[in-house]
């Protein structure tokens, strides 16, 4: 313990970071200077360290590159772009020991380059949720408590490093910051052994499921939530659902009760979520000539004419071949050729 807090010491007297590779780095990024149009934030894996990059969605858009962010080797970072569309708050692996590493959370400003080091100690698997004024960053913190029970505090942490603590959640396993509603409430999923539950401001709001659930995602108007429902009943499947946040209605499946789906990201405007439906073969049809590969999708542009996608080549969730970050558009698929994280749109 006394060894955390002397390196906890020592992290936090460096709070603002120049992740440039050249000492002192440009004023600004090229991005700072790019045109007007919609621009994916994705980032390179390097082995020890992930270069952050900023795409455009034309054909011959030249990717600019942002920042080199170090980490433990072995590990990847986690990234959420503001809805400034200015920085990214990232999650990076980047001490404690290598079987468990601890992430600090950074926010890096995409047209200066340079990362302010805000929190140190997270669990690096889980996405940061920024404000919707882009001024602090909501993150999680696990832990037990004096007699040895699980529990989840919900913080905000400002672009100063000052750190507030939302709520707790007494024998959470896990807790996922969502968003917020009209009124400004924090919405989050609670997952603990009795199943997934939405909450608001900490509080109970609507029983999701007994299963646990994974890829929620929250519609632009703050009225409903998409996500899978990793049903254990009858063999493990994954099942699409949307739910109403207001009402006592029940949770309402997004397919048929045969139909498997991964991740799901709302448009800008439209009546229902995008799910990464698992390919299907008719009955008596040649399976090996079935076309092959399928898409999860990640997240739509702010302008709706772009949906990032991982590509996965193989025919099924059984056999799902190798992934790769494509842009898709009505009139292309561009494939992001060795980015293997996206993190968000910035609109200029």
């Amino acid at each position: 313990m006394l060894a955390w807090i002397v390196i906890a010491a020592l992290l936090a007297t460096t709070a603002t970071l120049a992740l440039l590779e050249q000492a002192g780095g440009p004023s600004q990024t090229a991005f700072a200077r790019a045109p007007g149009g919609q621009y994916a934030v994705v980032a390179k894996n390097t082995g020890a360290a992930t270069v952050v990059t900023v795409v455009g969605t034309g054909v011959n858009a030249e990717p600019m590159e942002i920042a080199t962010v170090p980490h433990l080797r072995g590990y990847s970072l986690r990234g959420t772009v503001s809805p400034s569309g200015r920085q990214v708050a990232i999650l990076a692996p980047d001490h404690g020991p290598s079987a468990h590493a601890l992430a600090s959370l950074l926010a890096l400003d995409l047209e200066t380059g340079l990362a302010t080091r805000l929190a140190e100690g997270l669990e690096p698997l889980q996405d940061a949720l920024w404000t919707p004024d882009s001024n602090a960053v909501v993150v999680t913190r696990g832990g037990r408590t004096a007699t040895g029970e699980l529990h989840v505090a919900v913080v905000r942490v400002g672009l100063d490093g000052r750190e507030t603590v939302l709520e707790r959640h007494a024998g959470a396993l896990m807790v996922a910051p969502l968003g917020f509603d009209a009124e400004g409430r924090l919405l989050a999923v609670r997952l603990d052994a009795g199943g997934s539950t939405l909450t608001r401001a900490g509080e109970p709001l609507r029983w999701l499921s007994s299963h646990v659930t994974r890829d929620w995602a929250l519609s632009p108007d703050g009225t409903r939530i998409a996500f899978i429902e990793a049903s254990t009943w009858q063999g493990l499947r994954y099942v699409p659902r949307v739910v109403g946040i207001e009402g006592s209605g029940g949770v309402a499946a997004a397919s048929t009760s045969t139909t498997q789906a991964l991740g799901a990201a709302w448009p800008p405007a439209g009546d229902g979520p995008s799910f990464g439906r698992e390919p299907s073969i008719p009955p008596g049809s040649v399976s090996a000539q079935a076309p092959s590969g399928f898409d999860v999708p990640l997240g739509y542009s702010g302008d709706g004419n772009a949906l990032v996608v991982r590509r996965w080549s193989g025919a099924g969730f059984d056999a799902p071949g190798t992934p790769s970050l494509q842009i898709v558009t009505p009139e292309q698929r561009r494939l992001l050729d060795g980015f293997t994280r996206f993190f968000g749109w910035s609109a200029r």
